[in-house]
């Protein structure tokens, strides 16, 4: 009578290898991205982040909808003093509003110049202010901006939901997680396939034992 034969250890399914592949592969791509953003991001003094020399700011009111909406992230161009008291009425700008009484700093705001307001002369020059108002809303901000309070030009460049990424991105549980799922994925796989080649192993073992047992 021949030896009962063990079961090989089973492979794991074409479908299911390849979605675990392709979670695998975006994860690595998240850790990437995480160290890419570590060492090209730049705080400024003002607290204005910046990406290549671009002033980029994270959407979180809908004041700006539909041209971009909470949780976008929007890329500026950097402007000069000079060329801030040159603006015109339609352009989109990011400048520091002006603080409320017994705050320390004003709020950073992207909205769309409504209107150009000359005010008085000096040095025989006008000076220049903008109002602003939010495409959203429906009636023009309170407050003028000065040239000297514009921080970046909007020119239409923006991440769909880039806002709520980065903000997670940032966050240093969210690395540790990523790097932590890399591990148990990478421990997990090495262990899997031991498993099987152990299993392979076991079963030509068995194979061998149950031939020699025919032959007798």
């Amino acid at each position: 009578m021949a030896a009962h034969v063990g079961t090989p250890a089973k492979r794991r399914h074409p479908v299911a290898k390849a979605v675990q592949w392709v979670l695998a592969a975006v994860v690595i791509a998240l850790v990437v991205l995480a160290l890419f953003l570590a060492v090209s991001l730049r705080h400024g003094a003002n607290g204005t982040t910046t990406l290549f020399g671009h002033p980029i700011y994270s959407v979180d009111s809908g004041s700006m909808a539909p041209t971009f909406n909470t949780g976008d992230l929007i890329i500026d161009n950097t402007i000069s003093a000079a060329a801030a008291a040159h603006l015109r009425k339609g352009q989109i700008i990011t400048f520091q509003a002006t603080p409320a009484v017994g705050t320390s700093g004003g709020l950073v705001i992207t909205h769309r110049i409504y209107s150009v307001v000359t005010g008085r002369l000096v040095d025989g020059v006008p000076t220049i202010e903008y109002r602003t108002k939010g495409d959203a809303n429906n009636a023009p901000d309170v407050g003028l901006v000065a040239p000297t309070a514009v921080l970046g030009l909007y020119q239409g460049e923006r991440i769909p939901f880039g806002g709520y990424v980065l903000s997670t991105l940032h966050q240093p549980i969210t690395f540790v997680l990523l790097i932590m799922i890399v591990v148990v994925y990478a421990a997990e796989e090495l262990i899997r396939k031991k498993w099987v080649a152990l299993g392979e192993q076991d079963g030509r073992r068995k194979q061998a034992q149950s031939d020699r047992g025919g032959g007798l």
